[in-house]
């Protein structure tokens, strides 16, 4: 049995609520706020020359727009919203506006449906010219209210009345009423020989008392959600959570709204999948799922109904969408189900955006071989962006894109160059190949303007550079992207993008400052860019502070709190504080987890980089616990040939350096001279301000070694590096680096001994005496061999 005529009896009964306008007392309001402007007009016209200045006419029309298309409001925030001056209105058109709520509360249910009935004919009919066309936005909605307010059944507008009186009674006293003339509010009461107001206190109990006859099922809640209104507010929370999550509604606040309107509109499908958006957002599986099913079960029994060609696409869609939902939360066998179904469906209906969506969630769940294989197979497969990708905008032309849409085909091609340049660099690609795929598609982002796929080019640009230890071209790509004009509008306001890209380019920019020693930089970076990433940069550079002061607790806390966020690299940092601890068996127990998780998850996209760290502070380990030196350049060959194969520039020229640290120890000072002198460019180009100073002190160290036995030719040489030490104490004293700090000082004051300049001399161990003091870390025997 088709599944359409199964269930359109079912269909019938729950779109009855949907096809209905929700009266509301902020209706009312909106349509007498209407009505007034008009009468002004109205005698604007019949004067001579007078008119309404274009202002009040611009402001009004601005205004009118919003308390159309923006959720119903009380009373209260109405009033705010007209007095706070963001518009210009007349004050007449303000005082005639109160005047008729005050009418419509005191005179009851025929006021109330004059209102509305007397707008449609005096603004639209008797008026010559008419002062509002029928066809205009505001025509349509006072003719839309009109007919809505003739089907209601008198019952149903006695409890508007009701529920008008409450939302009136809520909003008194207000700035708006308060600003009222007396004589007016006395006039209106003496023409229509009226009773006097019954006080605030006691109106609603009476009203209550003469309306407990109205049944609650057909009473009217004070702010009911329309259709429209729901559209409007599902598009546009759904664009800032792509765009910028931060300006989207609290994640509490939004599903509490999310709530209100399906209670509100049953009908309306999409609010379900904004819902799926905003769990997604949480983390939260169980009601991202119930999101999900419930969308498309929703879209697939309305349009089942009409076209099965439409129902097809649902289920495809629907899987497509499953499998985003599992492979975000790392369920990836799961993923990979609804991966197989999505391409079998999207084959069978010939559906080029489905198929490559699909393809792309298979190739992220899929794990490294399957990658490969898919990007051999269709090198134009697109890689989603970072949030939730392949999870379509809240609406319906958006979620199912149809096999004949062009716009989507760059779109493909820019997003498969991401995802390929990904793949092909853990692999071991030429740099200048991957940086040509990257080119290719931002120059298709750039030529279609498509904003979040510039951005990710960018933040895999910075990445990229990053990865091969060109932290300076990284910093410039990170700029690069910070200072995109990223401005779009999203309803009366202008927002930035801020997606994982941008958060991307801000952990990028605080990283470079904290590797360059720009301590107060790098803070004021954090606390300006805000996001969990640049915290998790801030933590580990306060970290490595720590372990350069010898600060074993506060290194100690610090690592904790980052292995929340990246366990591996805390991981390392814990290594090494036990290694600077002098422990070293619980150093290399941390190093052998580390290199046992490379060897068994090697789909990591890191994991080339922290497998070479990991082998280079073994070696140092060792190095500096074992007089086994052979063992030690076994390591250090190994991670040189790994960083060699997957062009890790910067980490092969550190492990070069700690080579040469190693021969100097076993007394080949010239092979350990020129090993440092090669790989120190390097260094000097791109190494942080740590970096910089021990491999300038190991060359040092190299020069002293390899310096002519006497002569005027030693004095030289001697004097050389007592110059280069100025640079190597700067830059320890820009990270804290103590211990490193009275090595250098200790090694200026035997180089002008050595050289006779006794003065110099009493100079430096001062120096080391009131460090020293100042610092209460002693010495390690370590220092003698570390780099």
């Amino acid at each position: 049995m088709d599944v359409g005529n199964e269930n359109s009896d079912f269909l019938k009964l729950i779109n009855v609520k949907g096809n209905i306008e929700n009266i509301t007392p902020h209706k009312i309001a909106v349509v007498a706020f209407i009505r007034e402007y008009g009468l002004l007009k109205i005698e604007a016209n019949k004067m001579i020359d007078c008119t309404v200045a274009p202002k009040y006419r611009k402001d009004f029309c601005m205004l009118a727009l919003k308390l159309i298309q923006c959720p119903d409001m009380e009373f209260k925030e109405l009033e705010a919203l007209l007095t706070d001056g963001r518009y210009n209105l007349l004050s007449v058109h303000l005082q005639n506006f109160c005047v008729r709520l005050q009418n419509i509360y005191v005179n009851g249910v025929s006021a109330l449906t004059d209102c509305v009935t007397s707008t449609i004919d005096k603004l639209m009919i008797e008026s010559n010219p008419c002062i509002m066309a029928r066809y205009s936005v505001l025509g349509l909605y006072l003719r839309r209210i009109l007919l809505h307010l003739d089907r209601l059944t008198f019952v149903q507008v006695v409890s508007l009345y009701k529920s008008f009186c409450l939302y009136y009674q809520r909003g008194r006293p207000g700035q708006m009423i308060r600003s009222l003339s007396k004589e007016k509010l006395n006039n209106l009461d003496s023409q229509n020989n009226t009773s006097p107001i019954i006080p605030d206190e006691s109106k609603p109990l009476e009203l209550s008392m003469k309306m407990n006859i109205v049944d609650r099922d057909n009473s009217f809640d004070e702010g009911q959600w329309s259709r429209k209104q729901a559209e409007l507010f599902t598009a546009q929370q759904a664009n800032l959570l792509q765009i910028n999550e931060k300006k989207a509604m609290p994640p509490r606040q939004l599903q509490k709204t999310i709530i209100q309107i399906i209670n509100d509109i049953p009908a309306y499908p999409d609010i379900h999948f904004l819902s799926f958006l905003n769990c997604i957002r949480t983390k939260e599986f169980s009601g991202a799922q119930d999101s999900l099913y419930n969308y498309f079960d929703r879209t697939i029994f309305n349009s089942s109904a009409s076209n099965s060609c439409d129902r097809t696409k649902n289920f495809r869609y629907a899987a497509l969408n499953r499998a985003a939902m599992h492979t975000h939360f790392g369920h990836k066998s799961v993923a990979m189900e609804a991966v197989r179904e999505a391409l079998a469906r999207a084959q069978e209906a010939v559906d080029y955006s489905c198929l490559m969506g699909a393809a792309a969630w298979g190739a992220l769940a899929g794990g490294r071989a399957r990658r490969a294989a898919l990007l051999n197979r269709s090198p134009r497969v697109p890689a989603p962006p970072a949030a939730i990708a392949a999870a379509p905008a809240p609406t319906a032309h958006n979620t199912h894109t149809s096999p004949s849409t062009t716009p989507s085909c760059p779109r493909h091609t820019a997003a498969a160059a991401q995802l390929l340049a990904q793949h092909i660099a853990v692999n071991g690609a030429k740099p200048s190949y991957i940086f040509q795929v990257i080119m290719r598609g931002d120059s298709i982002n750039y030529l279609h303007s498509m904003t979040d796929l510039t951005m990710a080019g960018l933040a895999n640009t910075a990445a990229l550079w990053a990865l091969y230890g060109k932290t300076e071209m990284a910093s410039v790509a990170c700029q690069l992207l910070l200072d995109l004009n990223t401005k779009c509008t999203v309803g009366s306001a202008s927002v930035w993008h801020w997606t994982e890209a941008s958060a991307t380019g801000a952990a990028g920019a605080v990283a470079c400052a904290a590797w360059r020693g720009a301590g107060p930089l790098a803070a004021a970076l954090a606390s300006h860019l805000r996001c969990p990433r640049t915290r998790a940069v801030a933590t580990r550079y306060h970290a490595s502070l720590a372990l350069f002061a010898g600060k074993w607790e506060e290194a100690e806390q610090s690592i904790r709190q980052l292995a929340s966020s990246d366990r591996w690299e805390s991981q390392l940092l814990k290594a090494e504080m036990y290694y600077l601890k002098g422990d070293a068996t619980e150093a290399l127990e941390s190093l052998c987890d580390v290199l046992d998780f490379c060897k068994t998850e090697d789909d990591s996209l890191h994991f080339v980089s922290l497998r070479v760290k990991a082998l280079i502070l073994m070696s140092q380990v060792q190095n500096s616990f074992s007089n086994i030196q052979s063992t030690n350049i076994m390591i250090l060959n190994e991670a040189l040939w790994l960083a060699k194969l997957y062009h890790l520039h910067y980490l092969a020229a550190t492990a070069e350096m700690h080579l040469a640290n190693v021969q100097l120890n076993m007394g080949c000072a010239k092979n350990a001279l020129t090993l440092a002198r090669k790989a120190l460019p390097v260094i000097m180009a791109d190494g942080s301000a740590y970096d910089m100073a021990r491999a300038m002190l190991l060359y040092t160290k190299c020069r002293i070694a390899t310096a002519p036995p006497c002569g005027e030719a030693r004095l030289q040489v001697l004097q050389s590096c007592c110059e280069a030490l100025e640079f190597v104490k700067k830059n320890f004293s820009k990270v804290g680096a103590h211990v490193r700090l009275l090595q250098t000082w200790y090694l200026q004051a035997q180089l002008h001994h050595d050289m006779g300049n006794h003065a110099a001399r009493n100079q430096s161990a001062w120096m080391y005496r009131q460090l020293e003091l100042q610092n209460s870390v002693e010495p390690s025997n370590m220092l003698i061999v570390m780099y």
